[in-house]
């Protein structure tokens, strides 16, 4: 067996029942000179895994547990307050956005279900 070290996955690829995952990484040799990689254009694929649909889907709901579980919420938490990892901030736009459009959704169905009992 080997290990590799890799940043994140470039992309994620389905055809026909298989998966194919492909991750990414900083060249090492630069990493241990001290240069890192300022944009996306210079990571370098370091893998391609290939796994039926049945294992990935067993890998995603491992993840979904793991994430879902407060000690790894805690860690997040961490990691968001010493600047590792970004606010998140689309929650509660989305949420801002989302509550005038629930309640105009609701106005509708209401005076439509006022109109269809009218004879």
């Amino acid at each position: 067996m080997s290990e590799k070290f890799v940043q994140t996955v470039s992309s994620v690829n389905y055809n026909k029942g298989v998966f194919s995952l492909y991750f990414v990484g900083q060249d090492q040799q630069n990493m241990a000179n001290g240069v890192m990689a300022e944009n996306d254009n210079e990571l370098q694929l370091k893998q391609a895994i290939h796994m039926p649909a049945s294992g990935f889907m067993y890998m995603v709901s491992m993840i979904k547990n793991m994430l879902d579980d407060p000690r790894m919420a805690a860690e997040f938490d961490k990691l968001v307050a010493a600047g590792f990892l970004p606010a998140p901030e689309a929650e509660a736009v989305t949420v801002k956005e989302t509550a005038p459009v629930t309640e105009t959704a609701t106005k509708k169905r209401k005076s439509r279900s006022k109109n269809s009992d009218q004879p």
